[in-house]
């Protein structure tokens, strides 16, 4: 058996990131079978919503190219654009809900996980049971805290960019600390004190990441893109887009690297305050032999 993970302890930003990854990998296979179990719902329609919006910006650029936008057929040019606009609106609706599991399964995970001892991983019952628990909650918060954001980017870009990463602790609070709206919300602010830029930076590497690979995986789309509009290739696209798609909907589960990535910071920051995780250590000197693989030295 692998020693426990601590995860209520001080991290900085390298500790952060590496022991995301650590973490990412230990747990990769016990993880997995949540994400793809609870996900596998909005997996499904985020694939074929996906799908059927790359179909319709394809065929309206093989249109525009071949010059059959023209006034005679204005109205079918019209149509094809509202069924664009409407496939991105579904599809943008879709992968909110698709993000908004993959992060909650993480989080509830994670929580799982901090609750037991000797490194035991939660089993698909215990994430699926977190999962149903907060999902309503979870996703009304969301909802308001995006509102929020939105509301601040319009007002001021700044205002807006602070809030996105004052919020990115809300999801973690709530369901770590089994905490109401406005308890989280209220955290958000206590924890992020003395840590914005941190946390900021923490998003932005791991965003960076995640986008140059989730690039990668995208390449065969724009390959599909590329040949009907260039080489004027007959492909079949609805069937070869929804197995690529597949592919990137199956891909974005990796952004659970991310939500692991905050749980730390969340982790990090209540140490910091609260010193329950050293006072936990201390409590149990003697029951048994310290567990040190994951316990570098930390500083106050």
């Amino acid at each position: 058996m692998k020693p426990h993970f601590e995860l209520r302890r001080v991290r900085d930003f390298g500790e952060n990131i590496s022991d995301s990854f650590t973490f990412f990998k230990d747990h990769f296979k016990a993880l997995m079978k949540p994400l793809l179990v609870i996900c596998g719902f909005f997996i499904l329609i985020n694939t074929i919503a996906y799908a059927n919006m790359q179909t319709a910006a394809i065929d309206n650029a093989v249109d525009t190219m071949n010059g059959q936008t023209t006034p005679d057929n204005v109205f079918s040019v019209q149509n094809r654009l509202t069924s664009q606009f409407l496939g991105m609106g579904i599809f943008y609706v879709c992968f909110t809900f698709f993000v908004l599991s993959i992060f909650l399964v993480t989080y509830s995970y994670v929580a799982i996980y901090n609750d037991k001892t000797d490194g035991e991983k939660p089993t698909l019952l215990e994430v699926w049971g977190y999962f149903k628990y907060y999902f309503f909650r979870a996703l009304g918060g969301s909802i308001v805290i995006t509102l929020l954001t939105i509301a601040g980017m319009f007002l001021c870009l700044i205002p807006g960019i602070y809030l996105s990463v004052v919020f990115s602790l809300f999801l973690p609070i709530m369901v770590m600390e089994n905490g109401s709206f406005s308890h989280a919300f209220n955290k958000c602010f206590q924890l992020i004190k003395s840590n914005w830029w941190i946390t900021f930076g923490i998003i932005i590497v791991v965003s960076i990441m995640l986008s140059i690979a989730g690039a990668i995986v995208s390449l065969p789309v724009s390959g599909l893109m590329l040949s009907k509009m260039f080489l004027k290739m007959d492909l079949p696209t609805f069937p070869i887009l929804l197995f690529f798609s597949l592919l990137v909907s199956i891909f974005y589960l990796a952004y659970s690297l991310m939500a692991i990535s905050i749980s730390l910071c969340y982790f990090s920051y209540e140490e910091q305050k609260e010193g329950t995780g050293i006072l936990n250590r201390i409590n149990n000197l003697g029951e048994k032999g310290p567990d040190t693989a994951h316990q570098p030295e930390e500083e106050y």
